[in-house]
């Protein structure tokens, strides 16, 4: 265990350190992995764009640190299965009107998709921003994905908006107080 990890009952989420995002965006998996004490798929290689994205801000926001990218990995075998993180720390969001709004993102690589991982790791996350001081979390999804709507549903968010992202294209924006 890290001393930055959140643990559930099969998953480790591990903060992924300045060095291994750096590793990341290069494609190096292998240091990557090295940095993080994990094992990681070929299916790694699609946190790269992200990557890309959080080290600026890594460097501009010091806040943001503790809410940046995580992998999700299996307790059992230390094998990555995903990835999570918050958008930024905890800020008002302008659709939902509220103050202490997070916004998630996640990824479970396709052949671990289906087992619940995502659920568990983004309730892990919400009990640990929650003691942080988070008390909104918004959900940007796409209209045809079933499985990230229908998580989003059964943890009780509702829709509030739609928006158009830059890289995604359209999302619904839903809220979970």
């Amino acid at each position: 265990m890290i001393d930055d990890d959140i643990l559930t009952d099969r998953l480790i989420l591990r903060l992924i350190p300045y060095a291994a995002l750096m590793a990341t965006e290069a494609g190096d998996i292998a240091e990557a992995a090295r940095l993080l004490h994990l094992k990681l798929p070929n299916d790694w290689i699609e946190v790269a764009p992200l990557a890309r994205r959080r080290l600026p801000q890594l460097l501009d926001e010091p806040d943001y640190r503790p809410w940046a990218v995580r992998a999700i990995a299996l307790r059992a075998t230390g094998e990555a299965v995903g990835y999570i993180n918050f958008h930024e720390a905890p800020a008002h969001h302008e659709m939902a009107g509220r103050e202490a709004c997070a916004e998630f993102g996640y990824t479970i690589f396709e052949t671990y998709r289906r087992q619940g991982y995502v659920e568990e790791a983004v309730r892990a996350l919400m009990a640990w921003a929650k003691a942080q001081g988070a008390r909104h979390f918004i959900f940007s999804i796409a209209p045809d994905n079933a499985a990230s709507q229908g998580l989003a549903a059964k943890l009780g968010a509702r829709k509030i908006g739609v928006q158009i992202d830059e890289e995604d294209g359209p999302e619904d924006v839903l809220l979970l107080s």
